[in-house]
């Protein structure tokens, strides 16, 4: 493949992977607590055979923006949105996990689980059970949980300094190394859940142009190839 062509290519090559980042984002609008990524490009200078210079598009990786979602009221006393940094800390079989999304429920034995079933942990990494019986459940500001009948527990609220290592999951939740840490800052509002912070608006713009880039880059080869198709023609003639 010849230099403009092999350039283009890298071109469209980055382009379909901006549209898959970009794809999820907008396939995750619904996801409560879901973080939004974008492809980070990045160009790459190269010397072409002929001694001219070139620059390729490389695909870098992906950056996660972490910005808070916008709230939205449930009055359901089991949900919680993190208004601030942070995460909630979920017990999965594969190991700890970490997510925004604070629907929770009661399981059958009256622990606080995710609407899939796993248990939501409190301070000390340790399982939230509300007695049966209770009634008048109220979830304070720093995470504390209580009821008419007295204290339950209390949420455990972390973050981590290196947000970008954070590997994202199914249904919205991270997987990391980093030990957590506390954050004293971060408010727990009860009976609200926090939205996607994708705007959908600005994602289907952004897959549209990177559509009509890969286009471009596809019609350029195809130009291309019938430039060399017609200069071989020419040049056998001549022969």
């Amino acid at each position: 493949m010849d230099n403009p062509s092999s350039i283009a290519l890298s071109g469209e090559i980055a382009r379909m992977r901006q549209m898959e980042v970009l794809a999820n984002n907008i396939a995750n609008l619904s996801t409560a607590g879901f973080k939004g990524e974008q492809v980070l490009f990045a160009e790459v200078l190269a010397t072409s055979p002929s001694g001219a210079p070139a620059a390729y598009v490389q695909d870098r990786g992906t950056v996660r923006d972490f910005s808070q979602g916008p709230l939205t009221k449930t009055d359901n006393p089991l949900d919680v949105a993190l208004q601030g940094a942070g995460f909630l800390e979920v017990e999965t079989a594969a190991g700890t996990r970490y997510t925004r999304d604070g629907r929770m429920k009661l399981d059958a034995t009256g622990q606080l689980v995710t609407l899939d079933g796993h248990a939501i942990l409190g301070e000390g990494d340790r399982p939230i059970v509300v007695p049966a019986g209770t009634s008048g459940i109220t979830i304070s500001e720093d995470g504390s949980i209580t009821s008419r009948n007295g204290s339950i527990g209390r949420l455990a609220v972390v973050n981590f300094p290196q947000l970008q290592a954070l590997v994202g999951e199914d249904n919205g939740r991270y997987a990391t190394d980093e030990p957590p840490e506390p954050v004293p800052d971060t408010k727990v509002v009860q009976g609200v859940i926090e939205e996607s912070n994708v705007q959908p608006v600005i994602e289907i713009t952004r897959l549209m142009a990177a559509a009509r880039a890969i286009e471009g880059h596809k019609t350029f080869q195809d130009g291309e190839a019938q430039r060399h198709k017609d200069a071989i023609e020419r040049l056998a003639k001549v022969v």
